[in-house]
């Protein structure tokens, strides 16, 4: 793993970290969001594009 990808990770770790813990905060739209990060790209590459 590069350095710019154990960047990246921690910094995503930290993000949903702080997501979870600090009061007020939009869980259920973060996660939501990651999902969709995930999802769609993928969806995409397989042809089964959501629009």
């Amino acid at each position: 793993m590069s350095l710019a990808q154990k960047f990246l990770t921690g910094l995503f770790g930290i993000g949903m970290v702080t997501t979870l813990i600090l009061p007020g905060r939009q869980t259920p739209k973060v996660f939501d969001a990651a999902r969709k990060l995930i999802s769609y790209p993928l969806a995409t590459a397989m042809g089964q594009n959501k629009g």
